[in-house]
């Protein structure tokens, strides 16, 4: 019989953010490490060490979770245009805790 399972992870620094429009951006985190077996449910935020993380709009919510990853969109609280040259330049990254229980 399976177990619950919790495991936690970020993503790296800066990386992997993509345009969404031209006031957006999102990050697909890739959770295939923690080898959950169900339908994870996903705690999230944003961080990093360049700040203004508290203007954003979106870290906490996740779209499309499986067992092996998820997406997490951004904009500016204002909807003013955001790029993953801004991501990069404050080297923000989503961390995350999975909770499973199959």
């Amino acid at each position: 019989m399976p177990t619950a399972r919790i495991a936690a992870g970020r993503t790296a620094s800066g990386q992997g953010w993509q345009a969404y429009g031209t006031n957006g951006i999102y990050i697909d985190v890739d959770t295939s490490a923690a080898h959950f077996s169900g339908s994870p449910i996903y705690v999230t935020s944003v961080s990093g060490p360049g700040g203004n993380q508290w203007n954003l709009v979106g870290p906490s919510a996740v779209y499309d979770p499986t067992a092996t990853k998820f997406r997490v969109y951004l904009q500016w609280r204002d909807a003013s245009p955001l790029s993953p040259a801004t991501a990069q330049q404050y080297g923000w990254f989503i961390q995350w805790i999975g909770y499973d229980n199959p």
